[in-house]
């Protein structure tokens, strides 16, 4: 597994526009309606996380929740990450689309 340059990073990121490369990992924040809403999406972060065996570092302050992902193997970023941003991102928009309904 090799990790992907700066520009690289770069480039992969423009079809992830709400995440951002901040100190060596791939980074994004998320509100929610409240607490428990925040905590389910944690709990589908989690499952998918066990099932790559890949985990992000997570904070999580009532209805926020801020995700950073990076392969510490390898020191940096790698297909890995994107795969696990591209799966989160489904997450939430699952629980997105519910508040629509």
């Amino acid at each position: 597994m090799q990790a992907y340059t700066k520009e690289e990073i770069q480039q992969r990121l423009t079809f992830f526009p709400e995440w951002e490369y901040q100190q060596g990992s791939l980074v994004r924040s998320y509100e929610f309606e409240d607490f428990l809403e925040a905590w389910s999406f944690l709990t589908r972060v989690a499952l998918l996380a066990e099932r790559h065996n890949h985990h992000p570092e997570i904070w999580n302050v009532y209805n926020r929740v801020r995700l950073a992902w990076s392969t510490h193997e390898v020191g940096g970023i790698t297909e890995r990450d994107f795969t696990l941003i591209e799966e989160v991102d489904r997450a939430y928009a699952a629980i997105a689309r519910s508040h629509t309904k």
